[in-house]
């Protein structure tokens, strides 16, 4: 049991080494710091991305926590204690457990590390650090010949130590060999801030016909443009900089029912049911299909500054339209590789593959740079997504913005409509627009009408200004609730009509959900205080035909794959993206109840999706309830 301290003192140093400021520094400024720049959670990337301050702060917590380990070793196992927690801290920081072991590179927990060990080498070793970046302008190359030197300094100042100098130089060397690859290669990026930023402005001056632009953002929105264009992979491998799948900002997908995957023929469970018309096949080469539009000559007080939030098909669609009807947009997305392709091919080869999009569109990952300073903000994420985006960047948005929003759910722990989610944390004016769109047949110029919906009259004419166009019509509505109601409840209904394809009801089955479920609606929607004209209108009838019977529809595919034999869990897993209507039935059953509405074919949907009744046993639920008249 001797030996018991000195392991709990080896697994402390270890959960020290841990703790990572980089990525605390960055949540504070709305940022995932290993989504960007060179996706590290180190010093040098943090200057990169968030400026000299943090920059500052991330080394000093850094060297503090390798000197502070050492140092307590020190005082209570003398020599062996302390290289056993030198070695702990640096790999704790190299490879974190609560951060699923990803983490910096360890060289400012090292040099604290090392200080505790013997000041003199590490003194000596940072220098040569400092010395070798300031005249190569390569932080990698004097941190990887610091390292290096570091066992003959240890040799000269402290003997005692040579074992582990040897061994964390070899640590320290390890986690560079990206960097040491690009340095042989003659690849390795400079570190140098100030002639990038310029680089940058000089190339966005030119995009936009030297028009002035957007100077007041913060610097971490700037240093993180920087970075997009300028430090890939500058810390790490290729390899190395894949961002992850999930993120407290999932912004890649779209909000519409009516996305395709990237590519996809649509092949559904059983062929007999495609609706031949509605495929849209995949060109092999991307096809300009505004190639004849003229751009709208608009006063210079005429144009709007706007951003899209999400850079799935429907919000990449949308910006599409307002980049040519003259309007200055930026698409934000997280995920920085999938943003960099899209600006460098103009096409949205993963959502969108088919259309070559306006040479005038911005695009960034950066979170701050895409909602400051704009005068429309545009969200087209998941309806699951929203509330919690707003929780995090609602002090980021301009508050003389209008606010519109694509998606068409309702949140599920809180019932509310995207609207009631906006007002909670927002005083913007809101504009809410649905209606049949397809964003496989918007980006193709097809005609294509939708309905802007505000209680403030001049914002719906604002939205229905910039988006209008002669293949893209917009009308406006003061009946918030009813179209937002319309454009969520719909995809309920279209999972069932898949269903009851799926299983090969035919097209009595169809014609019969689609009418009651618009019942259905309505009666939800006059409980919740919306208009009933309101969904015999686009966001209603009008998007329900469409999401009902097109292959385009994620909610239809999906209910496709269930009366075809998958489970709901599979069958979501089958289509990739979001499938609203999985998500909002249980919302929709919810707010049923606690409305005391009717709605037995959404609460029949729900039992299937829960896996608590098999789709013909609901059907036959559904057939077999009690007599009533047509308009009760």
């Amino acid at each position: 049991m001797k030996y018991l301290p000195l392991i709990i003192m080896v697994i402390v140093a270890y959960f020290i080494g841990n703790i990572s400021p980089a990525t605390i520094i960055a949540r504070f400024y709305g940022i995932d710091i290993k989504k960007a720049g060179s996706g590290n959670a180190g010093t040098t990337n943090v200057l990169r991305v968030l400026g000299t301050k943090a920059a500052i702060c991330t080394l000093l917590i850094d060297v503090f926590k390798g000197f502070i380990a050492v140092l307590i070793a020190q005082g209570n196992f003398n020599n062996l204690g302390a290289m056993l927690a030198f070695a702990a801290v640096v790999i704790g920081h190299i490879y974190p457990v609560v951060f699923k072991f990803k983490g910096g590179k360890g060289v400012a927990t090292f040099l604290g590390a090392a200080m505790a060990i013997n000041w003199p080498s590490m003194f000596a070793a940072a220098l040569i650090a400092i010395v070798v970046a300031a005249i190569s302008k390569k932080m990698s190359l004097g941190s990887i010949l610091a390292a290096m030197m570091y066992p003959l300094l240890m040799l000269y100042y402290y003997p005692k130590a040579m074992p582990i100098a040897v061994f964390m130089t070899f640590v320290i060397i390890f986690t560079h060999r990206g960097n040491i690859k690009r340095l042989m290669k003659g690849e390795e990026k400079e570190l140098s801030i100030r002639s990038k930023i310029k680089k940058l402005r000089d190339q966005l001056d030119d995009a936009e016909n030297s028009e002035k632009i957007e100077t007041d953002c913060s610097a971490v929105s700037e240093n993180n443009n920087v970075v997009e264009k300028a430090a890939e992979r500058s810390e790490t491998s290729p390899e190395e900089t894949k961002p992850e799948e999930s993120s407290d900002e999932v912004i890649d997908a779209t909000t519409e029912d009516d996305i395709m995957a990237a590519g996809s023929k649509n092949e559904l469970v059983n062929e007999a049911t495609a609706i031949e018309h509605n495929k849209i096949e995949v060109a092999n080469e991307p096809v300009d299909y505004y190639n004849d539009v003229e751009m709208p000559k608009l006063k210079t007080d005429e144009k709007r500054v706007v951003s899209v939030i999400g850079n799935g098909s429907f919000g990449t669609a949308i910006a599409n339209v307002i980049a040519y009807n003259g309007h200055r947009v930026t698409i934000y997305g997280r995920n920085k590789d999938d943003i960099n392709k899209i600006r460098e091919s103009r096409v949205n080869e993963k959502y969108l593959p088919g259309a070559i999009l306006h040479d005038k569109l911005r695009f960034t990952s950066n979170v701050r740079t895409a909602v400051g300073k704009r005068d429309i903000i545009i969200f087209a994420i998941p309806a699951q997504q929203f509330g919690s985006f707003l929780e995090k960047n609602a002090k980021y948005i301009d508050k003389n913005a209008i606010i519109v929003n694509l998606a068409k759910g309702i949140e599920n722990k809180s019932l509310k409509t995207m609207s009631q989610i906006a007002k909670k944390s927002l005083k913007n004016r809101y504009v809410a627009v649905s209606g049949p769109s397809h964003a496989e047949e918007i980006v193709r110029n097809y005609p294509t009408t939708v309905v802007a919906a505000s209680s403030d009259e001049k914002a719906a004419i604002e939205i229905q200004n910039i988006m209008m166009s002669n293949t893209f019509r917009v009308y406006t509505s003061s009946d918030i609730i009813g179209v937002e109601l319309g454009g969520a409840l719909k995809n309920v209904i279209a999972l069932g009509t898949g269903i009851t394809d799926g299983m090969n009801f035919g097209d009595n089955s169809k014609a019969a959900l689609m009418t009651r479920g618009i019942h259905e609606i309505s009666r939800l929607g006059e409980a919740m205080g919306a208009k009933s004209e309101t969904f015999a209108g686009l966001s209603g009838i009008g998007d329900l035909m469409v999401t009902c019977s097109s292959d385009l529809s994620r909610n239809r595919r999906c209910g496709l794959l269930i009366g075809g034999g998958m489970t709901p869990e599979e069958a979501v897993a089958e289509i990739k993206t979001t499938v609203e209507g999985f998500y909002t039935v249980e919302a929709a059953s919810k707010l049923a109840k606690k409305l005391k509405v009717d709605m037995p074919i959404t609460n029949a949907i729900k039992s299937v999706i829960d896996g608590k009744l098999n789709p013909r046993d609901a059907v036959e639920i559904l057939m077999n309830r009690d007599r009533k008249q047509e308009n009760k």
